[in-house]
C-alpha cells in the first residue's frame, strides 16, 4: 500500500511553477531559483516507525517544493527568501528564510532577518537534496535537540590566498519553534535566546577544516513535567524536582574534515551538544564518509553513529510501591519522565548510488542498517523502554534544481 497524501500537491505546484521558475531573470534585478525533492522509502519494520516511515512505502516524509526569489537594490544590498512546501506532517510548509544582504566589499557579507542556523556542513543546503549524495543525511547528527533556522544577524570575513582560504562567520539571534529530538519533532514550542556562536572555516587545496562551536538558553517548559516538579517542590523533594528543569545553558561544538577530488570524497563530521539539565542527556553524533565518482555516477558509503550520556535520575524518590498511594503516584510519574528519555546509541551503515542523468537533476538509491547497540536511542518510535530495535530502510529520490 502506498501513501502519497500531500505529494500530488507539490507535484502540481512543481509542474505549474516550472515554466516560470526556468526564466533565469524576470527582471533586471530579480532572481528567482529553486529545488525540489521526490522521495520514496520502506523500513523493513513491521511496528516501529523511523524518520516517518514505517513497513508501507510512502512518498511523504521528505517530499518538497522551494521557490527562492532574490531581489538586488545594486551591488551590495540585496534582500533573499526562501518558501518551502513540505508534504511531511513534521514540517510547517511556508516562508523558511528571509534576510537582506549587505556586501560591503568581497572580504565582508553581512546579513540580517531569519537566517539558517550554520550548525553543520550542509546547514544552509539541507532542503537542496541536490547538494549532497545522500537521500538522507545522517540523522545522528543533523536530527538531534537542534533547529534550522532563528530570526537575527550574522557578519562573516572571507579571505583567500595563493594556497590557503578562510571563512570566519558570527552570528546572534534567538529562535521559536519547534525542537527535534531524535529526529522527532516535539509537540512543545519551544523557545531559546541569546543564540550565538561562531564558524571558521579553512581551505588549503583539496582539504576543508571547518569548527564551530554554539551556546543559547533555552527557557522551554515541559507543561506536564513543569507541573511535576512544582508538586515535588512543595512537599520538599528539591533534589528530584531540579532534576526536571527543562530550561538552561544549551552548548554545541562542531568539527568536520572533507578531502575532495575529481573522482572521490571522503568527509568526517562530529556534534557534540551538552545541556544545562538532566532530562536531556549529553549527545554526540558523527559520521564518516567515503565516495566515488565515475563519470555520472556517484558511489558512496556512511558509517553513522549517535550516544546518549546516562540519564542522572535522583534517588531521592523510594521505588513504589511504598503503600502510600499518593506517594506511589508521585514516584511512578517521575520515574517514567526518565524512562521515556533516550539514554542509548544509534549505529547506521548506509550504501547508496547517484545518478546524475541531467545537469540540474539526480536520481538516488540508498540502502541503510539501522541498529540500536544499547537501550533505547530515540530514534525508533513506538519502541519499548526495555527493547533496542534493528530494521533496514530503503529509499530513493529524484532530486532537481532550477
Amino acid at each position: 500500500m502506498i501513501k502519497i497524501p500531500g505529494v500530488a500537491a507539490v507535484l502540481s505546484a512543481l509542474f505549474l511553477s516550472a515554466e516560470a521558475c526556468y526564466a533565469e531573470k524576470l527582471t533586471e534585478n530579480l532572481d528567482i531559483s529553486g529545488f525540489a525533492r521526490v522521495i520514496g522509502g520502506y523500513l523493513s519494520h513491521s511496528s516501529r516507525r523511523f524518520d516517518g516511515y514505517t513497513n508501507e512505502v510512502s512518498l511523504d516524509e521528505q517530499s518538497l517544493f522551494a521557490v527562492q526569489p532574490s531581489y538586488s537594490f545594486n551591488d551590495k544590498l540585496s534582500v533573499s527568501s526562501q518558501f518551502v512546501a513540505h508534504t511531511s506532517d513534521d514540517r510547517d510548509s511556508g516562508l523558511e528564510w528571509a534576510y537582506l544582504s549587505y556586501q560591503p566589499s568581497s572580504a565582508w557579507h553581512l546579513r540580517a532577518g531569519k537566517l539558517r542556523t550554520p550548525f553543520f556542513i550542509y546547514s544552509d543546503g539541507y532542503d537542496v537534496g541536490y547538494s549532497y549524495p545522500w537521500v538522507t543525511a545522517p540523522v545522528q547528527v543533523y536530527n538531534n535537540y537542534l533547529f534550522s533556522n532563528f530570526n537575527g544577524a550574522s557578519a562573516s570575513y572571507y579571505h583567500s590566498g595563493n594556497s590557503l582560504a578562510f571563512n570566519l562567520e558570527a552570528y546572534y539571534g534567538y529562535f521559536k519553534g519547534d525542537l527535534f529530538l531524535a529526529g522527532t519533532k516535539l509537540d512543545i514550542e519551544t523557545e531559546v535566546e541569546n543564540l550565538a556562536g561562531i564558524v571558521a572555516t579553512i581551505n588549503r587545496n583539496n582539504l576543508s577544516l571547518r569548527v564551530s562551536y554554539h551556546q543559547a538558553h533555552n527557557k522551554t517548559e515541559i507543561p506536564n513535567v513543569s507541573q511535576l516538579r512544582s508538586q515535588l517542590y512543595a512537599l520538599g523533594y528539591n533534589d528530584s524536582a531540579s532534576s526536571l528543569e527543562s530550561s538552561g545553558n544549551v552548548y554545541a561544538l562542531q568539527t568536520s574534515l572533507s578531502y575532495d577530488t575529481l573522482n572521490s570524497f571522503y568527509k568526517a563530521e562530529l556534534m557534540n551538544i551538552v545541556t544545562g539539565f538532566e532530562i536531556a542527556p549529553e549527545v554526540t553524533g558523527y559520521y564518516l564518509m567515503a565516495g566515488r565518482v565515475i563519470n555520472d555516477w556517484t558511489l558512496h558509503a556512511t558509517y553513522s553513529r549517535s550516544e546518549y550520556t546516562s540519564v542522572k535520575v535522583s534517588n531521592e524518590l523510594p521505588m513504589p510501591p511504598t503503600g502510600n498511594a499518593q506517594q506511589d503516584i508521585l514516584s511512578t510519574a517521575y520515574y517514567q519522565v526518565f524512562a521515556s528519555t533516550p539514554n542509548g546509541s544509534l549505529d547506521s551503515y548506509t550504501l547508496g548510488t547517484r545518478w546524475d542523468f541531467r545537469i540540474n537533476m539526480a536520481l538516488k538509491a540508498e540502502t541503510t542498517l539501522l541498529k540500536e547497540s544499547q537501550n533505547r536511542s530515540g530514534f525508533f518510535m513506538n519502541s519499548s523502554n526495555e527493547s533496542t530495535e534493528n530494521a533496514y530502510l530503503y529509499q530513493v529520490a529524484w532530486e532537481w534544481i532550477f
